[in-house]
This record gives C-alpha cells, sequence and structure tokens, in this order.
C-alpha cells in the first residue's frame, strides 16, 4: 500500500468511528425517551385502569395476565437491548449476513399471524355481531365471547413477537430504522395491551387491535416483499402509503374512543376511552413527525469529498446493486477522483441506508 492510501485509510477510520458514536448518542437518546415513555403508560394505566376496575376472571391463570410487571420489565428490557447493549455488542463487528431466509420467514409468520388474529375479531364481532360504537365487553364463556377473548390475548402476544424487528436491525447495524418513534412503538404496545386485555378482551375497546392486525398483514406483506430482493423493490412504491395508512389507523382509533364521551347510555369504561385515546394521540405525533421527516422534507444533496473511485463503485454496486450511473449518481472525471452525487430525494427507508452507507464512508449528508 503507498504512503497516500495508507494516509488516506487513517483518515477514513476516524470519520467512521466518529459516524458510529454519534448512531450510538441517538439511539441511547431515543431508548431514554422510550423508557419514559412507557413507565409513564404503565403508571398511566394502573392508576385509571388497575386501581378503578375489576379484572376478567376467565383469564386469571393464563400466562403473564395476573400482574403487569411481566410486560412492562420485558418492555424495558426490550429498550435497554436496543439502544444501548446491542449496538455496543455490534460495535467492532461486521453487520450479520445470511438473514435474508430467515427474516423471509419472520415475515411471512407475522402474515399469518396477524391475518389470524383479524380473522378471529371480525368472525367474534366485528364483522357484524358488534354495534359500531359502544359495544359492551360481556365476560361470558358463549362461544363468541371466547373467540374475541381469544383474539385480544394473542393480539397481546403478538406484540412481543414484534420485538424481533428491531433486532433484525441491529444485527444488520440498521440504526436509522431504530428511531424514537420505532422503539416506542414497540416498547409501548405490551404494556398498554396488557390492561386491554385482562380488563376489557371484548367489545368497543378491541376496535385498536383489530384495525391494528389488518394494518400489520399490510406491513409485514410488505416486509416479505421487500426481502425477497432488488427485483421486487420497483413494485414496493405504495411503501409511503404504509405510514398514510398507519396514521389514518390512529385517527380512527382516537375518534372510535372518544365517542363514547359524548354518546348517552353508553355501557362503555369511560377510562377505556380516555385509555386509548391518549395512546392513539402519542402515536399519531410520532408518526406524523416521523412521515414529515422521511416524506415531505426536500430531497438531500449528498455533497461528496475525495474518494478513490473504485471505493465509490464498490459502495453503489454493494448497495443500489445496480451499475455506477444509476439512481442520479453519476462520476465525474476530476483532480482526487472527486465525485458528485445528484440531489434526490429519500424516498424510502432503504435509500436512508444507501445515504448512510455513504456517509461513513466519507461524504456528508446536506439538505437541499
Amino acid at each position: 500500500m503507498t504512503s497516500s492510501a495508507t494516509a488516506e485509510a487513517k483518515r477514513e477510520k476516524p470519520s467512521t468511528q466518529d459516524h458510529e458514536d454519534t448512531q450510538e448518542a441517538k439511539l441511547a437518546s431515543n431508548g431514554r425517551w422510550a423508557a419514559a415513555i412507557t413507565l409513564m403508560c404503565y403508571f398511566y394505566g394502573d392508576l385509571t385502569i388497575s386501581s378503578t376496575m375489576p379484572k376478567d376472571p376467565r383469564q386469571s391463570d393464563w400466562l403473564s395476565t395476573k400482574t403487569p410487571l411481566p410486560a412492562l420489565f420485558s418492555c424495558l428490557a426490550y429498550v435497554f437491548i436496543v439502544t444501548w447493549w446491542g449496538p455496543r455488542f455490534m460495535r467492532n463487528r461486521e453487520p450479520v449476513k445470511g438473514l435474508r431466509h430467515l427474516m423471509m420467514f419472520y415475515n411471512a409468520f407475522q402474515v399469518v399471524f396477524n391475518s389470524y388474529i383479524f380473522y378471529q375479531g371480525g368472525m367474534n364481532g366485528w364483522f357484524g355481531t358488534y354495534a359500531p360504537i359502544c359495544e359492551t365487553c360481556t365476560f361470558t364463556n358463549q362461544p363468541k365471547s371466547l373467540g374475541m377473548l381469544d383474539a385480544a390475548y394473542w393480539y397481546y402476544i403478538s406484540k412481543f413477537v414484534d420485538f424481533i424487528d428491531t433486532f433484525f436491525f441491529v444485527v444488520h447495524k440498521k440504526y436509522n430504522h431504530i428511531s424514537l418513534l420505532h422503539v416506542s412503538h414497540h416498547a409501548l404496545m405490551p404494556i398498554s395491551t396488557w390492561f386491554g386485555v385482562v380488563y376489557q378482551p371484548g367489545g368497543h375497546a378491541t376496535f385498536m387491535g383489530f384495525i391494528n392486525a389488518f394494518v400489520h398483514v399490510l406491513m409485514y406483506s410488505y416486509y416479505l416483499l421487500a426481502a425477497m430482493g432488488p427485483k421486487v423493490r420497483p413494485y414496493l412504491w405504495w411503501k409511503k402509503y404504509l405510514t398514510t395508512i398507519q396514521m389514518i389507523q390512529f385517527i380512527a382509533m382516537f375518534l372510535h374512543s372518544m365517542v363514547i364521551l359524548i354518546v348517552s347510555d353508553c355501557n362503555v369504561p369511560h377510562q377505556f376511552a380516555r385509555w386509548v385515546g391518549s395512546m392513539s394521540l402519542v402515536f399519531q405525533f410520532l408518526f406524523m413527525d416521523f412521515y414529515i421527516k422521511a416524506y415531505r422534507k426536500k430531497g438531500a444533496s449528498l455533497l461528496v469529498c475525495k474518494l478513490d473511485n473504485d471505493l465509490l463503485k464498490r459502495v453503489v454496486r454493494e448497495n443500489y446493486n445496480q451499475p455506477v450511473q444509476a439512481n442520479g449518481i453519476k462520476p465525474e472525471a476530476h483532480t482526487g477522483a472527486i465525485c458528485k452525487v445528484a440531489p434526490q430525494k429519500l424516498h424510502s427507508e432503504e435509500d436512508s441506508d444507501i445515504a448512510n452507507s455513504i456517509f461513513s464512508l466519507r461524504y456528508r449528508v446536506a439538505a437541499s
């Protein structure tokens, strides 16, 4: 290796390390906020629901229904692993490769699992048996009542299965995916769902899980197709609309929960209206923030500095799996192999990955 190449390599390493340190600091900040929000959720539920309502006696001996503490500890452990321990464990390691088929299996499982929950919720109430609003939870051993209880309980279990999403991000070192929205959403759902499945596993309160299961069928179908590789990605233009659907979902949940506060003779506990409404607002604000940052900002300009041309080609080839000329990237013959990357919108999380990968090789991302 020449002396100039050695000097370049030495300059490269601190830049990459600085970027990793910045990512870890941001992850730790996201983790602190997510943990605080999760604890607030737990104490709010304990104060407004556990202290004022009786439990459903039909599930007194079911796994993780006697007390919310196992769910709470699991949520906090998840936050700790994905925002602190995991990134530090991976700090001096290469991203884990060869998990594509495992991810495809996981996403396919999630599609089937959430389809089952959605079907059970529909067949036992929301496909026509339930009234649109003010449906009372019966707590009986009638088949449809037990069927809705079954759907509610498996929906609760599914929120722990969702943790695996983030574990994949950690081992792949896709830390930009582990946003405050992502961590808070995954950490909040199990503990908030616990209060629903233990105190109101039927009737009006199950609308949230019913709709959310359907959205997850769409979401994991997208992830399954995306995991199939670059040949499928041109057909995934509808990714942007998934976030819109998620925001509409939370608006619907908020309105559906709040309506019982203004309808007379509605025999549904008002505690759950305030509970679901509050959670819906939190998620709505988080999703709106994500949507604005991901899709509504002007495209980013990737301003490049001196970089070996062969290295540029390798980065583009590995991330885009396309020739160097694709997606507006055009190497420009210049002194010191200076290349320019045309302004582009970051249309998806995949593009954000590319931007971060190039950044780690001494590019600088600047808003246009």
